[in-house]
């Protein structure tokens, strides 16, 4: 027979206290996971950030330990008569490195546990720091390793375009005389535009040369900066885990950049107005990247559960108590005029800057194209058209009126960008959209014109003044920029990427059936807990997005963990059952068993 797994599947018995949103394999967005992150980094921030002050004076107290070690080969050096600056200065270096690449295998070795700790808690484990670290500080070196090999990588990458670019330009110079820029500028009038054209193609086709390098470059950071959260958690060696951290983000690399980059524009705002403090800017810059620290190493955790759960079924595991990360969204009850309760997840810092991200992107090409056309329309049609015609026009005259005119196209431009599309797409644009999330009023209705106008013509204040804007979404329960607290809006996840698409039917032999029936008879049976049940039928629903490794793994260990749960004995058991049949089995089982 065919059964279509439902989400709430399991009635009172096998599912109570569990709802449709308990789907273990994630699939969080890239916005999502960086706010669930946040999220999960708050709830013991202190003890965090006390952490990674530690990872910091261990490289303080490593760097001053090298200082004493250079000292002393130097005067080794001196002592064997070396004399000259280069040998003693050799010397002195091979001295202090020891000491520094343990201090920075030690920082980034407390990296991992910090990242173990936010893993913890999405796999409700317990296990205290102490503990963790007992297990990861023996793998000091093999986390310098690792960063060594992270950064020869990158680097032989940055060699490897930039040795690409250099030929290019190269070739692009050599065709290039220097007679050429002298005509350039020596060309007649009617003439001169259409260089002035081809040149600003050629810049813009530069600048867009090289945002294709630097996203590029960006991917390959993205693809394996997971590397030592891999040997935290799997006790792999240095050069494994980097190729681990490659094969887990296959086929997810581009969520994996949006990522990277998200984390780049949240560490903008703290920045920026570090330096303003004149002084005081390098303690800001410092606590900065100790609060920052944590804060990645937790986008690392959860990314890594992510993946595992989409990809490898990480967890479909009866000894796991997989939490859905979605929970740690920060939630909103509107009423609505109908006197309607909406429960509806707020869309996040990640999200935002996601989508912000995006729409500036779209936006700023836009404009790009906007001035680029509008040049040669002035330079090609109306320009010559006024110097023919007996209009009254000083050159300076004209330019100052056409750039007025531009600059309040583009300012027009950039403002109706976002109005049009919340407006009409519903309190989305199209970043929100990749994003999923969308604006709404207080009252859970779509925005409107006004709305939509008071949060573009507001957005300018947000993001200059001081990034206020970024501070109050951060600390603000109800993540209102100032545009939102004036308009009366927020900014929520799209409800509909919640639906579970995921899980599929799948066939129970007549066989099975009968197995099942016999399963119910076991008083054993009655040790499955609801989240084990849960846990068999998401994969059950779910194996077939697994790979065929995965999946046969998975059956095993859940069929193994069966079978010490319900006693080797067991006559059903005893009958030569393949893995899949008992998992399938057992299934039915409890589900018989809660509706009996």
């Amino acid at each position: 027979m065919a059964e279509n797994i439902p989400n709430n599947a399991g009635g009172s018995a096998y599912g109570q206290g569990f709802t449709n949103s308990h789907r273990i394999h994630s699939a969080l967005t890239a916005g999502n996971i960086v706010t669930v992150a946040i999220q999960l980094f708050r709830e013991k921030s202190d003890d965090y950030i006390t952490t990674s002050l530690q990872s910091y004076l261990w490289l303080f107290l490593t760097g001053l330990g090298a200082s004493l070690c250079a000292g002393v080969g130097t005067v080794i050096g001196q002592t064997i008569g070396l004399s000259n600056w280069a040998e003693l200065g050799i010397l002195a270096l091979l001295f202090t490195l020891p000491m520094l690449a343990f201090g920075r295998g030690r920082k980034t070795a407390i990296g991992g546990v910090l990242s173990q700790l936010i893993f913890n808690k999405l796999v409700s484990r317990s296990e205290t720091k102490e503990d963790i670290q007992k297990r990861l500080f023996p793998r000091v070196w093999r986390f310098f390793r690792g960063e060594v090999l992270f950064w020869l990588a990158l680097v032989g990458l940055y060699f490897g375009l930039a040795f690409i670019l250099g030929l290019i330009l190269r070739g692009f110079f050599l065709s290039i005389r220097d007679q050429d820029f002298v005509d350039f500028f020596s060309l007649p009038e009617q003439d001169f535009s259409s260089a002035l054209l081809t040149l600003i193609t050629i810049i813009v086709l530069v600048l867009l040369f090289y945002l294709g390098l630097f996203l590029f470059f960006s991917y390959f950071i993205a693809r394996l900066w997971l590397f030592d959260v891999v040997i935290a958690f799997e006790d792999v060696s240095a050069r494994d885990a980097i190729r681990r951290s490659w094969q887990l983000t296959r086929g997810q690399g581009w969520q994996s950049l949006a990522i990277v980059m998200i984390c780049g524009l949240l560490l903008i705002p703290p920045f920026s107005v570090s330096m303003f403090l004149s002084i005081f800017s390098i303690f800001a810059i410092l606590f900065i990247a100790i609060v920052a620290f944590p804060i990645y190493q937790a986008i690392k955790a959860v990314i890594y559960y992510d993946l595992r759960s989409r990809n490898e079924g990480l967890t479909f595991d009866l000894d796991i108590t997989a939490t859905n990360p979605q929970n740690h969204l920060r939630r909103v009850i509107l009423q609505t005029p109908e006197s309607i309760e909406l429960d509806l997840a707020l869309g996040g810092i990640g999200s935002r800057a996601l989508a912000w991200a995006i729409d500036q992107l779209l936006l700023w090409v836009g404009i790009i194209l906007f001035w680029y056309f509008g040049s040669i329309l002035y330079l090609t049609i109306l320009v010559p058209i006024l110097n023919n015609a007996s209009v009254a026009f000083e050159q300076g005259e004209l330019d100052q009126w056409i750039e007025a005119i531009a600059t309040f196209l583009t300012f027009a431009l950039s403002n109706c960008y976002f109005i049009a599309f919340e407006t009409l797409w519903r309190g989305q644009t199209p970043g929100k959209r990749i994003a999923k999330i969308r604006v709404v009023r207080d009252t859970g209705r779509p925005v409107g014109l006004r709305e939509s106008s008071i949060r573009s013509l507001l957005s300018s204040i947000d993001v200059f003044f001081f990034f206020i804007g970024v501070i109050r979404i951060a600390v603000t329960s109800s993540e209102k920029r100032l545009g939102d607290l004036v308009a009366g809006t927020l900014v929520v996840q799209d409800q509909r990427q919640g639906a579970d698409e995921t899980q599929q039917p799948f066939d129970v032999s007549p066989g099975i059936s009968h197995l099942a029936a016999e399963l119910v008879a076991n008083p054993q049976l009655r040790t499955i807990t609801p989240d084990q049940f849960l846990t068999l039928r998401d994969f059950l629903g779910y194996r077939s997005q697994l790979a065929s490794r995965m999946r046969s793994q998975i059956t095993t260990k859940l069929a193994d963990q069966i079978r010490n749960l319900l006693g080797q004995n067991n006559q059903p058991l005893a009958l030569g059952l393949d893995d899949l049949e008992l998992v399938e089995a057992t299934y039915l089982a409890c589900q018989q068993a809660n509706q009996s």
